[in-house]
């Protein structure tokens, strides 16, 4: 992904008229109808209450099921460990799928024709929902599998028919991903791990269902004004690369409430074996919320809810060949452009954190869609050093990310990960005090952390990636105390720190830091 450029003006034509030339059917349609058949409800509603019983009957039911029934739970699970995308421009709409037709499935087991996934408004409810202790809402029920070496001897020779019945171009997808066997895929959810034992499926725990400091700012309001900020659909919806196995940039929305939250709630959930834990969904529905809110902003505008041009038919021509219907079959919409909209799913949502965006939405300005290279004074980010770089911007942006309807400012940080990243968080800084020796994340100064969800796979390990970091309420506070001094360049410092007792040094790099307004 590139960050937005003034260039990109040219390409600000609708959806619909971009759409329309590639030959594709959507684009014109409403990004949630106003009423559909299917209504997802906030989880804290309690009318959602009834959806959440029925989810808990469709789990039991799945855990249930042979493995060698694609409706398994853990076949289910086995599904994003081996395609989903992160990192790309299809996270959003792979995701909307993979969710969309499991919803289906919940509906045909649990009994409950009208079942809708409920969303948790994490911005709202910054915590996992006290019903997701209830059990089997809860990973560590006993009802799940209790040891990887029981997953293993259930899993391995079902896991084997199904690499076997794989057509030639699900084994290109396969090796896109770095997965040339079946033996492959078991030491990726052995080595990383993906698979953990009762007890330790899920960190945080009723008694301590709370987000920390770095998550509770990922999903804070003025996080999410900033998510929703972009005004086109690739810094939206994170870059865009050659294939949905391949990661290069992860846009706010990604970087920060997704990423954090997977990753604060520990255990099956930090990794791409995550839909083990019930509470994926639930997640993965506000993810997908927010998409809708942000699809209707740009339409209100009058800007594009897609790629544009030569990118819409590359972005909906991706190949999508793992989704399973509730009859356990593979369904036959096997394409990006099969989920650009919500479609023949057919649900809504209850409005929720971020609605007020689109009536406050207003057209770019003039110090919109801008970037600037910063100088590097240190790359390479430890657990005693810092990365860091200058970045000279215009006087005026500070002045107009003040404004109620000024620009949003991001930085975007492309670093090499670790080859470990279990635990490791990256903190951003602006203009922090000289030789700060620690993250105060009650300072003006704090901006955010990002970390990384899952692993690298295969042949991508060690590629650079990027994230894109708000930066707008920094910017302000530091306005606001009159510590951002007229001339000065933006001081954009990323300090490392790892949770837990894990020691082993850090590996990292940081290529470029650049400061952007959308």
């Amino acid at each position: 992904m590139s960050p937005p450029t003034t260039s990109r003006r040219q390409f600000l034509v609708t959806a619909g008229a971009a759409a329309a030339s590639a030959g594709w059917s959507f684009g014109q349609e409403p990004a949630q109808a106003a009423t559909a058949k299917y209504h997802r409800l906030n989880l804290q509603n309690p009318a959602a209450a009834p959806f959440l019983e029925s989810y808990k009957k469709a789990i039991t039911v799945m855990l249930q099921l042979p493995p060698s029934d694609a409706r398994n739970w853990y076949r289910n699970a086995f599904i994003h460990t081996l395609d989903c995308p992160h990192g790309n421009w299809w996270f959003v709409v792979w995701h909307r799928g993979y969710t969309g037709w499991f919803e289906r499935t919940v509906r045909e087991l649990s009994g409950d024709p009208n079942f809708a996934f409920p969303y948790w408004d994490w911005t709202a409810l910054p915590q996992v929902p006290d019903s997701f202790f209830n059990g089997v809402l809860d990973p560590n029920n006993p009802a799940f599998i209790a040891s990887y070496n029981e997953f293993y001897s259930q899993l391995s020779n079902p896991m084997s028919a199904l690499w076997n019945s794989f057509s030639t171009a699900q084994l290109q997808q396969m090796r896109n991903r770095g997965f040339q066997s079946v033996n492959d895929v078991w030491q990726a959810v052995r080595d990383s791990p993906m698979f953990f034992p009762r007890g330790r499926a899920r960190t945080l725990t009723r008694q301590n269902p709370g987000f920390d400091a770095t998550t509770r700012r990922a999903v804070s309001i003025g996080t999410i004004r900033n998510a929703l900020a972009p005004t086109d659909f690739i810094t939206f919806g994170s870059g865009k690369t050659a294939n949905h196995s391949e990661s290069a940039t992860q846009g706010i929305l990604e970087s920060q409430p997704h990423n954090n939250v997977h990753n604060n709630i520990g255990g099956f959930m930090q990794d791409l074996l995550s839909p083990t834990d019930p509470v994926f969904f639930a997640h993965h529905s506000n993810i997908d919320r927010l998409w809708d809110v942000w699809t209707r902003k740009q339409q209100r505008l009058g800007l594009p809810t897609l790629p544009t041009g030569a990118n819409l038919p590359l972005w909906a021509n991706e190949p999508f060949l793992f989704f399973i219907g509730p009859d356990g079959k593979p369904v036959a919409k096997n394409k990006a452009g099969d989920y650009a909209t919500i479609g023949d799913f057919d649900y809504n949502y209850e409005p929720g954190s971020g609605e007020a965006v689109i009536p406050a939405a207003s057209r770019p300005g003039e110090m919109n869609n801008k970037v600037w290279l910063g100088t590097l004074g240190a790359a390479v980010p430890n657990f005693s050093a810092s990365a860091r770089a200058d970045v000279m911007v215009p006087e005026a942006v500070p002045e107009a990310a003040m404004k109620a309807d000024g620009p949003a400012v991001f930085a975007k940080i492309t670093i090499a990960p670790p080859m470990d990243v279990a635990g490791v968080e990256f903190h951003v800084l602006v203009n922090p005090p000289e030789n700060v020796s620690h993250v105060d994340f009650d300072s003006p100064s704090f901006a955010g952390t990002f970390s990384v969800f899952g692993k690298q796979l295969g042949g991508h390990k060690n590629q650079p990636l990027s994230f894109l970091m708000p930066l707008t309420e920094a910017v302000k506070k530091l306005q606001e105390t009159n510590e951002l001094k007229p001339g000065q360049p933006l001081r954009v410092q990323v300090v490392a720190e790892r949770k837990g007792v894990n020691l082993t040094p850090l590996q990292a790099k940081v290529s470029e830091i650049s400061v952007g307004t959308f």
